[in-house]
Parts: structure tokens; C-alpha cells; sequence
């Protein structure tokens, strides 16, 4: 006491004169007044004692400071200790039954999500315990949203529990047991808990740990979409192609296109005078636009590049600028979104006025439906006299109920009735009773589609194949019909028909319908469902045919023209080259075998002559071809042949005749160049290089010189091969473009073009060099070996019988 008094420093020894009494017993009530007093000060005073800091003066008893020793071992103990340090200092405080009961059993695992394919890991069969070491070091990677479920038996009251400490928690989580339903006397808890975080996790039943597991998540990445930019494809008829790649680490669900309306620019107040005035009253909410969902080939895929065609011109806000983006949904549910675009929706183009007046009332419908008056009157003035202008009288119908409907109703189901019956009307003023037969093909077409997707039976994939080449041979019918009604007598249409035709191929329609339901009996269900994707695009882009198109194809016929005249002369020019060659041939046999020694004798003629020149014959002009028939074997100067012509003139007749066609072939190839140059096909540069070696070849020619002609007219028909193959590139690149047929150049059984697509150059078909064929004998020996060795599985022998019966 007489310590605390001291360190506290505060005076008279209040806590020891607190205990203090009076010695006499008073009645005066001043004294007790005075020793009440006293009494609350001491009280008072009492109160600001403090114990302060402790002072054993162990160095008295221990002067060489022993007692830190234990204190410096804990420092190394701490850092060499497995596990949670806090853990073992608090298992000191844990007070249970020491044993647990032969009856206990703890079970757990963890259970992946079913989309990721990844089997369930087991962490604890009823042997494992916190004891042990290589279940506590462990590290158990698991997917995201992972299901971990705990069992323990026979723990009683105590019950188990989990006890989870994630990353970045301040404190870790209880989780508790689930309730034992009514009348369950098995003493079986079980406890489920979603593993979102990597964690430690450990199982605790009352105060004991049962077992612990570090669980590492592997987090499910965003799915990834872009859209190729460069090949967003469109056609008159409102549909847009879209090209796309999208990629998962565990597999893409669905994917769709979406598009938001972008506000439109204020109007300059120069010009305001001239805009409608703003719309006022109250207006119906606006309606999500449709859906455009975008083709998976195989759902569940980790990577995909696919196309879709989407089909806008019905779109409420096809011709307007708008923000387009793809979304990809990956098998979990994660949404994943690419870049965004700016650019105007396509809309289909309309001929007739008629239906352009229809299509612009139902957009202004579908923009506000305050419009609805307007519109309204719109239709009542289009049908006020209907005579020389609506000659079908369903379309007057279908306008007149639309009319009706918009006068009588202003409910959004009666608006949105009065726009789908709108773009039917408009499809009907232009196309007539096609459009019913296409809307039966696209029917068709999308129940194939929906078959191929779900993995119908063969069955039912025939017969919906028959009924789509019903309905295809119908609508080609419609269009023939359609075609012939317009203006039957018009002989360039009919041209042009022909030409798109040929463009097309007779039978490409009735191929791509055999490959379709070859792809679907074999199983090939992906390439079915693209040949199908391919067969909607060529049949949109038919039905597209505009001025600009038959432009196109007159601009295609005629460089099949240009570019068969370029055909003929270079076979032309291979013909001179190789009469050249014999020329050069011919030459070299008349310096080998016609200039012989003086001595020796000479050659026997047929006129039994020696074949020993005489004074002042000629010799063979160089280039000349050999006249054996006519020359003698011995000659004077001045000899004429038989036709009364001296031979070396021949010879130079010879070579005047050949430079003289060489001239004429380099004046076809300057005209047809201009004429490519007009059209912008083809490749000027080879061209004039063509041009420069043809004349070389001509100035050789007239100097005698065949073998630098010869030379001068190979690189003229390299240069022309070249060109030719560039503009058979070009025409198939445009018919794509034009008809959506994709793939490469058609080609006959023996690998060469075929003659629809360009010439045959001779440069398309491979014939084997030496590196080659040794490659390939070298491969024929290696299975030969392999075939002689007995130890190998049957299954690969006979394999390798098979292949060697191939060679």
C-alpha cells in the first residue's frame, strides 16, 4: 500500500489513513462533521492512486540476466513453427474431451461447376486429420463457384462446423451445420459452402480442428468477342454479314449482335423553318428493339470463328445510325462485349414508290407513336383512289385495315400489329406473290437450321430437306415468273440473266443442295449448317439484282472476253516461239553437218557428186532451214532451187515471215492493253513488260538472232501467263463478292481450273521434282520396314497394308 502511495505521489497516505477511526466515542456533532469531512477527501484523493509500473529488482537475485534466455529461444521457435502461430498459442486455450469416439468420420470434397468438366477433388476420406502434415501443406486448385461439402458422424452435441478465412477478410467466417430434419436420429451434419475466394479453410467440431485444407481459386475469365470490321458485308435487299471470333477458357453459350440508337444531331436554326414541328402529348413507353442472336457452330466451344447473316431490313431502325457491339455468353453465365462501331443500319432498297411510301409511314410509326395520326392520314390519302396505281386488291385490303386499326386503336399491341402488317404490305407492292414463296423458303430454311442445331435424327433432317428443295424450286420459279412479267420483251434483261447464269453455274444450286444433304447423313452437322448458312446469302444476293449489279456483271462478261483473247494470244505466241525454236534447231544442224573440211573428201549427193564444196560457194545462212530436197551436194555460185528461188533468200524469207508475226502478235497485245486499261483490269506493268519482250523478240527475229528471239518471247508469254491468272483471280473474287459463294477456284477431276474460271495457263498442276519422289521412296521403304515387324499392334499393321496397297 505504502508503495502505491509513493509512486502515485500523492501526499497524507490517503489509502493507509483511510482505515483510520476516531479513539473516544464523540457526541459532539462538530467533530463528526469534521471527521465526515475528512473522510471525502481521503475518499477523493484514493481515487487518483495508480498501481504504476512494476519493479521486481530481479537483478538482486539474478546479476547475470539468465531469465531473458527463454524469452531470445521463443524468437526462433516462431519463425521455424508450421501452421498459424495464433492457432497454436489459442489451442492452449481449447478446452474438449481429448479423444474423439471410435464412431466419428469426417468426410469432404469439393465439386467443380458442371460446365467446366473438371472432376470432383476429395479432400478428406475419414483418415484425414489436422495431424496430418501432408493434408494441411496441400494446396487444392479449384474453379471459381466451386461446392465444397463437408459430412462428420458422430460428434454429438458438439456438432462440426467451418471456419473460412479468405483473401483480404479481416476475420474469418463461421458456417455452421445445416438443422437435423425431423425424426433424423443418424447424427449425420453436413454442411455446403460456395468457394468464390481463396481461402483457408478448417473444421472445427466445438473448439477442436478437425482437419485444414488452402484452397487456390482459379478464376473464370469474361468470355472475349471482337468483330471483324473489315468484312461487314451488306446487300440492297437490308441484310448485313458479320464476322466474328470469340474464345472462353471453359466455352461460349450464345452470342448476339446489339444496337443502341445513336441521338441525332441538332438541327441548325437556319434551317429550322423547314423541320415539322416537335411532337407534343403523352407518348407510349418504347419498346427494346428485336434480338439479333448470332450463330454458335458447336455451343460449349472454347474457341470459334464464325458469320452470321442477319436479315435488318424489317429492323424499326434499319437506314438510321446506330452503336453496334457483339455480347458473348460463356457457359457460366459471364457476358463479355467487343469493341463498339459506329455506323447506319442497312435498310432494303424499294423500286416501286408505293412501297417506299408504306415503308416510310411504318418508320415513322415504329419511331413515336404520336405519329399515329399522321400515319393514319398518310394511308387514307394513299387509298382515296386507288386505280392506276394499287392493282391488287389484297394490298388496298391490308392498307385500308391498317388504317382502321390506327383510327380506332392506340394501344401498343394495336401499333405494333399495324407495323409487321406495314412491311408485309410494302413486301408485297415490290415483289408480288414472291414474297409469300420467300417467306416459305427462310420457313424452311430455319427449321433445317433448328434441326441441325438440336441434333435431329436422319429422318427428320431428310424430310426437312426435301421440303426446303420444294420450296427453293418454287421461289426460282416465282423469280422466273416475276422476271417475265416485268417486261418480257426486254432482251438485254434476259441477257443479263444469262450472263448471271453463267456467273452462278447451271448446276451451283443443285450441288450446294447434294453437299448440303451429304454433310447431314455423314454427320458432318457443323459444315451442313454452313453450306445452309451459305445457301441463305446466295439466295439474298440473287434476289438483289440492281442496275449496279448488272453493271457488274456486263464488266464480268466482258473481261471473260478480254481475257479469252488473251488466252488465244498467248497460245499464239507459243506456237512462234516453238516454230523459233525449230529454226534455232535447224540452224545448228546446218553448222554441224554442213560445214565440212576441205580434205578429206566430201559428202555423196544424190546425184552421186561429191559433196566437196567448190570456189566460191556459200555456206548456209545462219538461221536458215536445211534444203536438202533442192541443194546439191556440190553447188556453184548462183544456183538456183527448183523453184527457181536461191536458197539463202529462202532462209531470209524465213525469218522475215517469222519477225512479220511476231509484229502483228505485239499489235494485238497493244490493243487489247488499252482495252484492259479502260476496263482497270488486269496488271499494265506485266503487260508493257510483255509489249518490251515482243519487241526484242522482233528486232532478233530481223537480225537473225533465234536463240535471243526465242528467249525475248518466253519472258512476253510468262509476262501474259501472269496477267491472265491475275484477271481469273479477279472475276472469281467478284463473283464471291456478287453471290456469297465462298471457297476456292472450281476445279476438274485432274486439279486444273476449269474453263468457266480462266484459262488453263498449264501452271496449276505440280509435276514431282527429284527432291520429291526421294522423299517419297523413302516413305514407301519406312512402311515396308514397319509392315515387316511382328511385335506391332495388329491394328497398326494392317494400317500400314492398306497404305502400301495404295501405292
Amino acid at each position: 500500500m505504502r508503495r502505491i502511495e509513493r509512486r502515485s505521489g500523492v501526499p497524507h497516505r490517503p489509502a493507509s489513513s483511510y482505515e483510520d477511526h476516531l479513539t473516544a466515542q464523540t457526541t459532539s456533532p462538530e467533530t463528526a462533521a469534521l471527521w465526515q469531512a475528512h473522510r471525502e477527501r481521503l475518499k477523493r484523493a484514493i481515487e487518483r492512486l495508480k498501481v504504476g509500473k512494476p519493479s521486481p529488482r530481479a537483478d538482486r537475485t539474478d546479476p547475470f540476466a539468465v531469465r531473458a534466455l527463454p524469452l531470445l529461444l521463443l524468437i526462433p521457435a516462431a519463425l521455424l513453427v508450421t501452421g498459424s502461430l495464433s492457432d497454436r498459442f489459442a489451442s492452449a486455450f481449447r478446452f474438449s474431451s481429448g479423444e474423439i469416439g471410435p464412431g466419428t468420420r469426417v468426410d469432404a470434397w469439393i465439386t467443380p461447376p458442371p460446365y467446366t468438366a473438371v472432376p470432383p477433388v476429395l479432400l478428406a476420406d475419414g483418415s484425414v486429420t489436422a495431424a496430418d502434415p501432408e493434408a494441411s501443406a496441400k494446396l487444392y486448385d479449384v474453379p471459381e463457384r466451386s461446392l465444397l461439402t463437408l459430412r462428420g458422424t458422430g460428434f454429438g452435441a458438439a456438432g462440426i462446423a467451418l471456419e473460412v478465412l479468405s483473401d483480404g477478410a479481416a476475420a474469418p467466417e463461421t458456417i455452421a451445420s445445416e438443422p437435423a430434419k425431423a425424426g433424423d436420429t443418424s447424427g449425420l451434419a453436413e454442411i455446403r459452402y460456395e468457394v468464390k475466394k481463396s481461402a483457408r479453410i478448417r473444421a472445427l467440431s466445438g473448439t477442436r480442428e478437425l482437419a485444414r485444407w488452402t484452397v487456390a481459386i482459379i478464376p473464370d475469365q469474361v468470355p472475349k468477342i471482337t468483330l471483324d470490321t473489315k468484312k461487314l458485308d451488306r446487300t440492297p435487299r437490308g441484310s448485313m454479314k458479320l464476322t466474328y471470333k470469340a474464345e472462353d477458357d471453359y466455352g461460349i453459350a450464345s452470342a448476339a449482335a446489339k444496337v443502341r440508337q445513336l441521338k441525332t444531331k441538332k438541327t441548325d436554326e437556319a434551317k429550322a423553318w423547314a423541320q415539322a414541328p416537335a411532337l407534343t402529348g403523352p407518348r407510349l413507353p418504347l419498346e427494346r428493339p428485336p434480338a439479333l442472336p448470332l450463330k454458335i457452330p458447336r455451343p460449349g466451344a472454347k474457341a470459334l470463328e464464325s458469320a452470321t447473316l442477319l436479315e435488318l431490313g424489317s429492323h424499326p431502325w434499319a437506314g438510321q445510325r446506330v452503336e453496334l457491339w457483339l455480347e458473348a455468353t460463356d457457359v457460366g453465365g459471364q457476358i463479355g462485349r467487343s469493341a463498339s462501331v459506329e455506323m447506319v443500319l442497312p435498310a432494303r432498297r424499294f423500286k416501286k414508290p408505293l412501297a417506299r411510301a408504306v415503308v416510310e409511314q411504318r418508320r415513322l410509326l415504329s419511331e413515336d407513336s404520336r405519329n399515329r395520326p399522321a400515319v393514319a392520314r398518310a394511308l387514307a390519302a394513299l387509298t382515296m383512289e386507288p386505280e392506276g396505281f394499287i392493282d391488287t386488291l389484297g394490298i388496298y385490303l391490308g392498307l385500308r385495315s391498317v388504317y382502321y386499326r390506327l383510327e380506332r386503336e392506340g394501344t401498343r399491341g394495336a401499333i405494333n400489329g399495324s407495323i409487321e402488317q406495314l412491311w408485309e404490305v410494302a413486301l408485297s407492292i415490290e415483289d408480288g406473290e414472291l414474297s409469300d414463296a420467300e417467306r416459305a423458303l427462310k420457313e424452311a430454311q430455319d427449321k433445317l437450321s433448328e434441326a441441325l442445331q438440336k441434333g435431329a435424327g436422319n429422318d427428320e433432317i431428310d424430310k426437312l430437306i426435301a421440303e426446303l428443295k420444294q420450296k427453293l424450286n418454287d421461289y426460282l420459279q416465282q423469280m422466273q415468273k416475276n422476271a417475265e412479267k416485268e417486261d418480257p420483251g426486254e432482251q438485254e434483261q434476259s441477257q443479263q440473266n444469262e450472263d448471271q447464269q453463267q456467273l452462278l453455274g447451271e448446276n451451283d444450286l443443285e450441288q450446294m443442295m447434294k453437299d448440303l444433304e451429304r454433310n447431314a447423313k455423314e454427320g458432318s452437322r457443323e459444315e451442313a449448317e454452313k453450306m445452309l448458312a451459305e445457301l441463305r446469302e446466295l439466295m439474298d444476293r440473287l434476289q438483289a439484282e440492281t442496275k449496279e449489279s448488272r453493271a457488274e456483271n456486263q464488266r464480268a462478261k466482258e473481261m471473260m472476253k478480254k481475257l479469252g483473247q488473251l488466252d488465244d494470244l498467248a497460245n499464239k505466241q507459243q506456237k512462234l516461239m516453238d516454230e523459233t525454236f525449230g529454226e534455232k534447231k535447224n540452224e545448228d544442224g546446218n553448222l554441224e553437218g554442213g560445214e565440212q573440211p576441205d580434205e578429206g573428201g566430201g559428202m555423196d549427193t544424190q546425184d552421186g557428186k561429191s559433196g566437196k564444196a567448190g570456189k566460191g560457194q556459200k555456206k548456209p545462212q545462219k538461221g536458215a532451214p536445211q534444203q536438202g530436197d533442192n541443194q546439191g551436194g556440190e553447188a556453184s555460185e548462183g544456183q538456183e532451187g527448183e523453184n527457181g528461188e536461191n536458197p539463202g533468200s529462202r532462209q531470209k524469207g524465213g525469218q522475215a515471215n517469222l519477225a512479220q508475226r511476231q509484229s502483228e502478235l505485239r499489235k494485238q497485245l497493244d490493243k487489247l492493253r488499252k482495252d484492259l486499261d479502260e476496263m482497270g483490269a488486269g496488271d499494265p506493268e506485266k503487260l508493257d513488260k510483255a509489249d518490251e519482250a515482243m519487241g526484242e523478240a522482233e528486232n532478233a527475229l530481223e537480225q537473225g538472232d533465234n536463240e535471243e528471239a526465242a528467249a525475248q518471247q518466253g519472258e512476253a508469254l510468262e509476262q501474259m501467263r501472269q496477267n491472265a491468272q491475275k484477271m481469273a483471280e479477279q472475276l472469281q473474287k467478284n463473283a464471291q463478292q456478287r453471290m456469297g459463294r465462298g471457297g476456292d477456284t472450281p476445279r476438274d477431276p485432274l486439279g486444273r481450273p476449269q474453263r468457266a474460271e480462266g484459262p488453263d495457263l498449264g501452271t496449276s498442276v505440280k509435276v514431282p521434282d527429284a527432291i520429291d519422289a526421294q522423299r517419297a521412296r523413302e516413305i514407301l521403304d519406312e512402311l515396308r520396314k514397319r509392315s515387316g515387324e511382328a511385335l506391332r499392334p495388329p491394328s497398326e499393321l494392317d494400317y500400314i497394308d492398306r497404305l502400301l496397297k495404295r501405292f
